[in-house]
């Protein structure tokens, strides 16, 4: 009993820092019951195509050519830290943001769908919509696609306030982007810029009461993402499938 005592009294009067640390030693030349973890599997990813308007925005804007356009600032093919940069220097106030999972997941989840063993999904967040108010009371309506190396703006929508003539508007946006392919005029201004299918365009339709303008990608530029996922997974399985032994 005195001995115990004694163990006792003399452990509290060694200084707590000086109690663990010899523990914390110990422990750390232990092997965890737990292991690390499952380990990751390792995916190379695709490299990111430069192609202007889709991964790359225009530095100017060139008259008739809506891949260039610029709408409030924000350009096709914006890095999602340009868009964030603009909305930052015009003092744009967010009116709902949604966000897409990173590249990488979308691959590790089709693997996995696809037999193989792709390993637990990143799930990093990469910008997918937002709808931003400006201060004279109009809209923008933003979207991209996931890219490799993170989301790239791939539609701007402005939803324009109501109080300025349709000659307004035609003046404001004829100096902007020059004369348009299409133009029709009357108590509404309807106009569109660039060609026809499988190129970029840009249109709008305003008037006194407001209205729309857009620019966006030409269709069918969503599936070029989803081609490189569909790349990077048959690659990453290919690797890893077994040779039969004959």
């Amino acid at each position: 009993m005195r001995l115990t005592i004694a163990l006792v009294i003399g452990l509290a009067a060694v200084p707590a820092a000086a109690q663990r640390a010899p523990i914390t030693k110990l422990l750390d030349k232990i092997p965890s019951v737990f292991g690390s973890g499952p380990k990751q599997p390792a995916i190379t990813l695709p490299a990111t195509p430069v192609i202007l308007g889709l991964t790359h925005a225009a530095d100017r804007s060139v008259p008739g050519d809506p891949v260039t356009f610029d709408l409030g600032g924000f350009r096709l093919g914006m890095s999602e830290a340009e868009v964030s940069a603009v909305i930052a220097s015009r003092k744009l106030t967010s009116r709902g943001v949604t966000r897409y999972v990173d590249f990488e997941s979308q691959v590790r989840s089709l693997i996995n769908i696809r037999g193989g063993v792709g390993g637990v999904e990143t799930r990093r967040g990469v910008l997918g919509e937002a709808t931003l108010q400006d201060d004279a009371g109009g809209r923008y309506m933003l979207k991209t696609l996931v890219w490799p190396d993170g989301a790239h703006l791939s539609s701007i929508v402005y939803l324009a306030p109501q109080g300025t003539a349709t000659a307004e508007w035609r003046r404001m946006l004829v100096e902007k982007w020059g004369r348009p392919r299409e133009e029709q005029s009357g108590d509404t201004f309807g106009a569109r810029w660039g060609g026809g299918a499988g190129a970029f365009r840009a249109s709008a339709n305003l008037g006194p009461r407001g209205g729309t303008v857009e620019i966006a990608q030409p269709e069918g530029s969503s599936q070029q993402p989803g081609t490189l996922v569909e790349q990077a997974t048959a690659a990453f399985i290919a690797a890893r499938a077994k040779k039969p032994t004959l």
